[in-house]
């Protein structure tokens, strides 16, 4: 069997399964449930440090959980460019700190069979960050990792992601790992300067748009607004997300919560976060 060790340090998440769990039941203390009987597809989350985005990441995968346990749940990742295959996980399992998640390796060969891939590598965050999440809330599931190009492309690897699980009939949920706008210094973006005008901007102006882009289940709308005013790093994957659950049956996104770092931590380099659900 090949496991795929956890490749992030434990600034990224804990290092234990007592330490995970003690964080998430912070997390999740006073999230509003969704409507009885709703209908959840997945949806997105963050991929920062636990420290920053965990809070919300955890909260749109319990959300979820609450709803409805399937038998696989997918995480398309990001930090690709537009011209990027689609990666795919391709071990058996992965490591986490509640033990090894198994993959769900029967995807492989069929996905193959409809596009181009090449074999993920490890080091990349957005994915590995919230595995041990879905660990936690789906622990009878098995995870497809999929990092998504920011392009027209993310749209048709969605679909064929759900057209995939439809054949194999295997019930699942698809989760799109992005974050926001990446201003200031550190990221040699600040086209508003610095201070409150500009964290005003990014929230109100850059951020927004993409979220509203989201929350429309506007997955081209999302990838063309990332590509051109930088608002999310990993726009491909909500994009895929988006695609595989309207395949699904997903009709709209209800938005989670949103959020900057420098809500948490103000300086003049911050990152926007936004969570949504995809809901029928």
């Amino acid at each position: 069997m090949r496991i795929r060790p956890r490749s992030l340090p434990s600034g990224w998440y804990p290092g234990t399964r007592s330490g995970c769990e003690s964080e998430i039941a912070q997390f999740v203390q006073g999230v509003k449930p969704l409507a009885a009987g709703a209908k959840v597809y997945g949806g997105m989350v963050p991929h920062a440090g636990w420290y920053f985005s965990g809070k919300l990441a955890a909260r749109v995968f319990y959300l979820n959980a609450e709803a409805v346990q399937p038998q696989v749940v997918c995480i398309f990742g990001g930090h690709l460019g537009g011209n990027s295959p689609p990666l795919l996980a391709t071990e058996d399992a992965w490591e986490t700190p509640y033990g090894n998640v198994p993959l769900a390796t029967e995807f492989y060969e069929p996905l193959k069979a409809k596009m181009t891939f090449k074999e993920e590598y490890p080091g990349d965050n957005t994915i590995e960050v919230n595995l041990p999440f879905v660990a936690h809330f789906f622990p009878n599931a098995k995870v497809l990792a999929i990092r998504s190009p920011q392009s027209a492309r993310a749209l048709e690897l969605g679909e064929a992601v759900a057209q995939v699980a439809r054949d194999l009939e295997r019930t699942i949920l698809f989760f799109g790992s992005a974050d926001l706008t990446h201003y200031g210094p550190n990221y040699g973006w600040a086209p508003k300067g610095s201070g409150p005008d500009a964290v005003k901007w990014v929230k109100e102006v850059n951020d927004k748009q993409f979220m509203d882009a989201v929350l429309k289940l506007d997955a081209k709308t999302a990838v063309d607004l990332a590509n051109r005013d930088q608002s999310s790093c990993s726009a491909g994957a909500p994009a895929a997300a988006i695609a595989a659950a309207k395949k699904m049956g997903a009709s709209q996104a209800i938005l989670v919560d949103y959020y900057t770092s420098y809500d948490i931590m103000p300086g003049n380099s911050f990152v926007g976060y936004g969570g949504a659900v995809w809901a029928g």
